[in-house]
This record gives C-alpha cells, sequence and structure tokens, in this order.
C-alpha cells in the first residue's frame, strides 16, 4: 500500500500548538503562552488557507497562521519578495511578519506557519456595526481607507483580498491590514496569485491571472460607498448585512447592478458624491475589461541607471530594455504628459484604461494612474466665463432665452433687478456681484454653483430650485421662500436667513456657520453633517428635521421648536437649548457639554449613549418619559435639579423619578 502523507487538520495544530516549548522552533514563540479561553479552551481564527493562533508573552504577542492546506511551492519565495519590498517602504497599516519553513511540529513533522504581529482590535464590519449611530466614525474610516490606498498605490503594492475579515481597527481606531497571501509586490509581476479575494468585494469577473497593482481599486470604492452611503443610510445595514459575509454587498449584487436591491436604496440618498460614487462602482461592474487592467505591465525607471523596462500587455512579447540618456528621458516623459492631456480631452478615461497602461513599480515613484495633479488640474478646470450686463441678460430672457451658465454679471450703480422674473433660468457655475435680488423670482432656477457672495436676495422666491454648491456667504436671504430648494453643500456662512421658508429643504452638508436662521421655518429640513456653529436659530422651527452628525457647537437655540427631530451624534457643546422643545427628539450619541436646559421640553426624548457633561441650568425643564437615560446621568440631573416646576407644572425633580 502506498503510504500518502496528508496535510494536518484543524484539530491536529490546536492539539499541536496547546504545548509551544515543544512545536515551535522559534526562541520567541517556545517560551509563548497559547491563549485560551476562560473555560480553557484554545482561540483560534479559521479562513480558507489558514487557522490563527494568538500567542503571547509578558511583553508581546503573536498571530501564528498555520496553514491548513498544502501551500504553493513558492510560498516562502512570495513571503521573502513581499517582506524586502515592504522593508523599503513606511505603510503603518501593514505589521511585521516572518515565514518560518520549519514552524510548527505536528506528529512528528515539521509544517511552515507566518508570524505576525498580533493586532489588538477587532474586524472592521463588527466595527461598523457598533458605530451605526456615529456617522462621523464611518467617515473618519473612509478617510482611513482613502489613505491607506494612497499608500499602497505609491508603493505599488496590492493587498489582493480587502475584505471585512483582513481588515482590523485596532484600540485606538486606526486601520490595520493582516493576511498577505494574496499580496502583488512588483517582483511577483508575472506570477499567478494564490487566491482572487473575497468574491463580496471583488469585481465579478476577476480571474486567477489578473494581477497587479491595481488589484485593490474596486474593493475599495465598493467598501467606501458602503461606508459613506451607512453614514447616511444607517437603516441599509439591518437590511443587507450579513455577519461574516459582507458590509452590504455581495457577489450577485455586482453580477447583476440593475436589479441590485443595494445599490437602488443607494439611488435614493440625496448625495451627488455618493451618487457618482455608486455609478462609478456599477460602470466597473459592466466593464469586462476591468479586471484584466489590473494585471497590466509597468513602466520602470530606474535613477541608477537612467533605464526603462516597457513590458507590453500581451504574453507573447518579451521584456525589452530601452537605454536612454538624460535628455532623452525628458522628452519621453514631457511627450507622454502632452499625450495624457490629449487623451484627457477627447477620449472617455474609462475606454483609455482599457489601453495599454504604464506604471512605476520602483523607486523613485512617479505615480502615472490615475492622472498626474497637473492633467487632473487641467480636465477639471472651470469653463471660462461669459461677461454680460444686466440690460443683456434682461433682453435676451425676455426673448426666450434661459441658459445662461458659466456667466459672469457684475452690476454697477443704479443697476436693479428687483422683482422681476427669471423662473426656470440656468446660472449654473455664474458669479453674480453688486446686483439687487431682491424679490425675485428663482421659481425652479438651476443656480448650482453659482457665486453670490454678500448679494441682497430677500423676499426673492427660491422655491425649487438647485442651488448645489452655491456660495451665499454672507448673503441676505431674509423671508426667502426655499421651499424645496435643494442646497446640498451650500456655504451660507453668515447669511441672513431670518423667516425664511425652508421647510422639507435639502441642506445637507451645508455650511450656516455663524448664520442668522431666527425664526426660521426648517420643518422636516435635513441637515445631516451641517455645520450650523455658532448660528442663530432663536424660535427657529426645526421639527421633524434630519439634524444627525450635524455641528451645533456654541448655536443659540433658544426657544426654537425641534420636536421630533433626529439629533442623532449631533454635536451641542456649548448650545443654548433654553426653552426649547426637544420633545420626542432624538438625542441617540449626541455629545451634550457645557449645554443649557433651563425651561427645556425633554419629554420622551431619547438620550441612548449620549455624552452628557457640565450642564449649565435644568431649571423648569421636563423630563417626562424620557427613554434610554443612564442611571449615573440621571442621578447627575437629580443633583441640578431643585424641585423648580416645569412648563407643565411638574417639578423637574418629579419628572426625572428623583429619589
Amino acid at each position: 500500500m502506498t503510504n500518502i502523507q496528508t496535510w494536518p487538520l484543524n484539530i491536529d495544530f490546536t492539539i499541536a500548538v496547546q504545548n509551544p516549548h515543544l512545536c515551535f522552533a522559534d526562541p520567541e514563540l517556545k517560551n509563548a503562552s497559547t491563549a485560551k479561553n476562560s473555560r480553557g479552551r484554545v482561540f483560534l481564527w479559521s479562513g480558507n488557507f489558514a487557522t490563527v493562533y494568538k500567542l503571547t508573552t509578558e511583553t508581546r504577542a503573536w498571530a501564528v497562521r498555520c496553514f491548513t492546506r498544502t501551500p504553493q511551492a513558492d510560498v516562502q519565495r512570495r513571503y521573502q519578495l513581499i517582506s524586502e519590498h515592504l522593508s523599503r517602504h513606511s505603510i503603518p497599516y501593514l505589521v511585521n511578519f516572518e515565514f518560518l519553513a520549519k514552524g510548527v511540529l505536528v506528529k512528528g513533522k515539521w509544517y511552515p506557519i507566518l508570524k505576525m504581529d498580533w493586532v489588538d482590535g477587532e474586524e472592521i464590519d463588527s466595527y461598523i456595526g457598533e458605530n451605526l449611530v456615529e456617522p462621523q466614525v464611518l467617515l473618519r474610516l473612509d478617510r482611513q481607507l482613502k489613505q491607506l490606498q494612497k499608500d499602497l498605490q505609491l508603493a505599488n503594492i496590492a493587498h489582493g483580498d480587502l475584505q471585512h475579515g483582513n481588515i482590523m481597527v485596532d484600540d485606538q481606531g486606526e486601520l490595520k491590514l493582516v493576511d498577505y497571501d494574496g499580496m502583488y509586490v512588483p517582483m511577483l509581476q508575472g506570477s499567478p496569485p494564490i487566491e482572487i479575494g473575497h468574491p463580496n468585494y471583488q469585481p465579478p469577473d476577476r480571474a486567477l491571472e489578473d494581477f497587479g497593482d491595481r488589484l485593490d481599486e474596486f474593493s475599495f470604492e465598493v467598501i467606501s460607498l458602503s461606508l459613506r452611503a451607512l453614514a447616511i443610510k444607517p437603516e441599509l445595514w439591518d437590511t443587507f448585512h450579513e455577519d461574516n459575509k459582507n458590509l452590504i454587498f455581495l457577489q450577485h449584487d455586482f453580477q447583476e447592478p440593475k436589479s441590485s436591491l443595494v445599490f437602488q436604496a443607494i439611488a435614493d440618498i440625496p448625495d451627488a458624491e455618493i451618487l457618482e460614487l455608486r455609478d462609478r462602482v456599477i460602470r466597473q461592474c459592466h466593464d469586462k475589461n476591468y479586471s484584466k487592467n489590473s494585471a497590466q505591465p509597468t513602466l520602470e525607471i530606474s535613477a541608477k541607471t537612467n533605464s526603462i523596462n516597457l513590458t507590453e500587455n500581451n504574453a507573447q512579447n518579451s521584456l525589452k530594455q530601452i537605454q536612454v540618456s538624460d535628455p532623452q528621458r525628458l522628452t519621453l516623459l514631457v511627450s507622454a504628459l502632452g499625450l495624457s492631456i490629449v487623451a484627457l480631452v477627447g477620449v472617455n478615461y474609462w475606454q483609455m484604461r482599457q489601453q495599454r497602461k504604464l506604471q512605476i513599480i520602483q523607486q523613485p515613484v512617479l505615480p502615472l494612474t490615475p492622472p498626474s495633479p497637473l492633467a487632473t488640474a487641467i480636465a477639471k478646470a472651470p469653463p471660462k466665463l461669459n461677461r454680460i450686463t444686466i440690460a443683456t441678460l434682461q433682453t435676451r430672457y425676455a426673448e426666450g432665452q434661459r441658459d445662461f451658465r458659466s456667466s459672469q454679471i457684475t452690476g454697477s450703480s443704479g443697476d436693479r433687478l428687483m422683482g422681476q422674473n427669471f423662473r426656470d433660468i440656468n446660472l449654473s457655475g455664474s458669479i453674480i456681484e453688486r446686483i439687487d435680488l431682491r424679490q425675485v423670482n428663482f421659481q425652479n432656477a438651476n443656480l448650482s454653483g453659482v457665486a453670490m457672495v454678500r448679494v441682497d436676495l430677500r423676499g426673492a422666491d427660491l422655491s425649487n430650485a438647485k442651488l448645489i454648491d452655491a456660495d451665499l456667504t454672507a448673503s441676505n436671504l431674509s423671508e426667502t421662500n426655499l421651499v424645496q430648494a435643494n442646497l446640498l453643500r451650500a456655504n451660507l456662512t453668515q447669511a441672513k436667513l431670518g423667516g425664511a421658508i425652508l421647510a422639507n429643504g435639502e441642506l445637507m452638508k451645508a455650511n450656516l456657520s455663524g448664520a442668522d436662521l431666527n425664526g426660521v421655518n426648517l420643518n422636516g429640513a435635513n441637515l445631516l453633517l451641517a455645520d450650523l456653529s455658532k448660528a442663530n436659530l432663536t424660535k427657529a422651527n426645526l421639527s421633524q428635521s434630519n439634524l444627525s452628525a450635524t455641528n451645533l457647537t456654541n448655536t443659540n437655540l433658544e426657544g426654537a421648536d425641534l420636536t421630533s427631530a433626529n439629533l442623532r451624534s449631533a454635536m451641542l457643546n456649548l448650545t443654548n437649548l433654553s426653552n426649547a422643545n426637544l420633545s420626542a427628539a432624538n438625542l441617540t450619541a449626541a455629545s451634550l457639554v457645557l449645554v443649557e436646559l433651563a425651561g427645556t421640553n425633554l419629554e420622551g426624548a431619547n438620550f441612548r449613549s449620549a455624552t452628557i457633561e457640565n450642564i449649565g441650568s435644568i431649571e423648569a425643564s421636563d423630563f417626562t418619559n424620557v427613554i434610554n437615560l443612564d442611571p449615573n446621568v440621571r442621578k447627575y440631573f437629580c443633583s441640578l435639579a431643585s424641585g423648580q416646576t416645569a412648563i407643565t407644572g411638574t417639578p423637574t425633580k418629579s419628572t426625572l423619578n428623583c429619589l
């Protein structure tokens, strides 16, 4: 009978690692202890290719990865090349590791292991689930991931299997990548990968031959889209997240994006940047050449020899080396830049990516893709403004013209448009200066990206107008009709909006810092992630509005109506809420530090996980039927209450059920 050597099972590794002094050859691991739970069972984490154990000493901890199937013959060489490349780049998101061919002794035979620094933290999906009520935390993760992507690109590295199980969030909230089995570094070009990544994070047509330094682009965008969508629409988590499988996307969403319920749900989010990212991911799902492009060849420039190695994206072409002098090299780079500019002007970027791609794989790093800052600046240069006079605007509008985009209209002494009708006009991207626009009719107008700094718009009709990214700094919009206007990301710093009608308005990410909103009607408005710091909202109507993650620091909300408002994760530090109505308001995870609550109606408010410190006064406040109020916070409030009656006639201490 033939003697067939079988690879150890999980149980074999688990039995072996319980005796570190016997099973490990590495001196540090021999003197370590195997982590166990309270019942004495070994902690372990199983994946597709390995089982991970935690080994500790008094000062250090390691993750020991025992391969659960026969590794590829070149696995030691792979890890050596990866280690050599990483040693030349300082990337804080990666952890130290060491491949040990003589790793663990199981049933009298040595098997390889990977010894890595242990990361104290949790997998990113668990971290997201714990912070759904704090959108700023999710957006911070997104920013960290963008920096991580940039750092990997500059070092010509791809992780190869970006997914929830391989992205850790440590105790300081910083990201760490683990599991480098599928990692790409330049010296591995031409070698097949060990794996093709988690299907719920990879493009639908990724194949084993796809292996290059752009492998992670799709995964990064999927994770970014998930985080940004959840920051605004956290209910997506309960609907689409499956434990230990995904964030919110599954493989079939990428295979059939048109019928995907996730993509459809994200389409309802009123955020242009998120919608643009969503559309880009969908295009990548449809692009049959997208995965192939991740294995594109590279342009290698050696600083020492001034030689360029050019590899065509064709398996039949051999590596060609071209020796060039410094002047020739400069000419080549200048010519390449010129061609890049022409391509940006005349060729669709996604089509261009399907052609031959040049990338840098050795120092000095010159990232040719995405486009250089110069090329990007040229591509995004704003259109030239068309200077027109007030008289010309009036005449052409009367003749039926409605499109005046990218115009520069500067008034002079005596110029007035007061009370005139410019319904349905398109002034997007325009600059309007020194013009009296009082009582002007801009109903249904497109004013996106318009700059109207210090303009008088008192009493104007801007109902249903588009003011996305508009700059209205220090303008006067008192008594203005802004019903159903779209002010997404608009800049209204120090603007005057007293008495304006903004019911059900779209003000997500708008900047209203220092604005005068005295008595304004914001009933049902969306102010998600808006900046209202130092704003005056005295007696404003904010009932049923969405103020989630809004900055209300040092804001005056005295006498404001915030009935049933969503203040989840809002920043309310130094805020004056005296005599405000916050009945049934959602204050989950909100920060209330140095807040004035005298005479405030908080009946039925939700204080779940709220931060409450150094409250100024709660005299005559009503806490009847508040929910999720921490016992210690209740005790603190009771110490502040002196027995004065709330507006309902019941003593504040009684509404708090103080003993």
